[in-house]
Formats: structure tokens, sequence, C-alpha cells
């Protein structure tokens, strides 16, 4: 692997990991169009260790209040300048608990499910079919999101929480959008534009890390990590400063209901061009 690969390939995750355009898709396909071989698991790891890092430090308010509910802080007793930015009136224990509900179909599903997707879906086929699903998903959400009173964390149900999650969990197949799924059913679901971005981003946060977590001990295990250092590291801080102009332009795009616009069209397009170049033997 060179450096422009590493780079290519920190670009592509920095961006589809929250642009709602599939990073699992992108990751089939960039590799197989450009005649690369997949790059080694602990340099996956590393972007998405990036690309946590960076939905942390967009939404490190919002996790810094949590956290003070959670450990007993009152709200009421911190200045107007420590409230900017974060939940405001939002109750942070709550809001841990359906983030809490929201994780438990992805790890459900994901363990398993994983073997599976990773021995027979991941190619371009099958990125190809999930793209037009990500695309049509994006028109939907755009057109057709439901409304109602009261959508912000306050005001969301468990039930809300569990199949937003169930969504999330859907996006394990290839070419699917974890972000698009997300953010469409939190409007399919009447949550405000605002808040259905900001939930769909949070809940991101247990999985990701999650999966880290679990596949940290790959990253230590890698004999030639010494050698490979300069592409991890280029990988990591260019998948993490990618990733945070990600989540600002998904968030400006959900709120000005543009979602299939910038980005659904692309996903149908791309789709439509995987599956054609897989079926006619060109990938």
């Amino acid at each position: 692997m060179s450096l422009l690969q590493a780079f290519v390939l920190a670009v592509v995750q920095g961006a589809t990991e929250f642009l709602p355009v599939s990073s699992s898709g992108h990751l089939v396909l960039v590799p197989a169009v450009l005649g690369w071989e997949q790059p080694p698991l602990s340099f996956d790891i590393v972007l998405h260790f990036g690309t946590l890092v960076a939905v942390v430090a967009y939404y490190r308010h919002e996790l810094a209040a949590i956290y003070r509910h959670l450990v007993g802080f009152a709200e009421e007793n911190r200045t107007p300048e420590e409230k900017s930015g974060t939940l405001g009136n939002t109750n942070g224990r709550y809001l841990a608990v359906l983030l809490i509900v929201a994780t438990i179909p992805a790890v459900v599903i994901g363990f398993a499910a994983k073997d599976f997707v990773e021995q027979t879906l991941l190619n371009p086929l099958t990125a190809g079919i999930g793209l037009l699903i990500t695309g049509a998903a994006l028109y939907t959400a755009d057109r057709f999101a439901a409304r109602r009173e009261g959508s912000e964390a306050g005001e969301m149900t468990r039930l809300d929480a569990l199949l937003i999650g169930l969504a999330q969990a859907i996006a394990i197949m290839p070419g699917i959008s974890r972000s698009g799924s997300t953010i469409t059913a939190g409007l399919w679901r009447g949550l405000n534009r605002e808040w259905a971005a900001r939930f769909a981003f949070l809940m991101s946060i247990p999985p990701v890390a999650g999966a880290f977590a679990l596949a940290a001990h790959d990253l230590a295990a890698d004999t030639d990590l010494l050698a490979r250092l300069p592409y991890y590291l280029l990988g990591f801080v260019v998948s993490a400063m990618v990733g945070y102009g990600a989540i600002y332009a998904v968030i400006r795009s959900v709120g000005q209901g543009r979602l299939f616009v910038r980005f659904g069209i692309y996903c149908l397009s791309l789709g439509s061009l995987s599956i054609t170049a897989r079926l006619m033997g060109w990938i």
C-alpha cells in the first residue's frame, strides 16, 4: 500500500462514514475499480478510529452534558456559557437510555450476521443494490417524512430509539448507508430534522467504539505495525478531518431537506453503474 492509496482510502472512509452514501459500499468499489488489493484489516481499524474521533469531537458538548447528568451534576447549577451547544433542557440520563436501546439491534444483528456479510455479500453487485436502496430511502426522507409535536430527546420514546436502531443494524449490508438509514428512520418517526441528524450521529458512537475495541487486538498483533506507521498516521488524520467536515455537510443538508438532491441521486447513479459494471464483468 502506498501513501497515495492510504490517503485516498482515508478520504473515502472519512467522507462516506457520515455522508449518506455508504462507507462499506465505497470501500468495496474503490479498490475494485482502481485494481488495488484490499488494505489490511489493521488499516481499516485505524480509519474507523479516525472517524470515531471526528464524531466525538463534533458532539463533545452533548457528550459532556450526558456525562454530567450521569454522574449527578445538576444542569441548573451550570452557567449559560456551559449550557451553550449542549442538550439544553434535555435529560442526559434519558438520552443515554435511548442511545443504549438504539445500540442493541446493531450489537445483536452485527454479531449474528458479521461472518455472513463478510463471506457472501462484500462484492460490487450487492454494494450496488444497497446503494439503490439508500438512494430510495433518501428520497422518501425528503418527500414523505412524518411530522409530530415534540421531537427532541425528551419527547422521543424507547420505541423510536429501537426502530432507529433497527435501521442502523440493517446498514451492516454493503451499500446501505448507516447515517442515511438512521436519519431516514428518525424522520419517518416524526423527529424534527435537526434532532434526527443529531441523534443519528450520537447513536453511531457506541457501535463504532465497540467495533474498534473488539478489533484493537488485530491492530496490536500487526507484525508490520512500525513499517506501516506512516500510512496509519496519515489515514487517521485524514479520516478524522474529512469525517468532521462530512458531519457538518450532512447536518446542513438534512436541515434544508436536500438529502436526495445532494446524495440520493449520487447513490442511485453509482449503484446502477456498479451493478452494470459487475454484470458486464468490468469489475
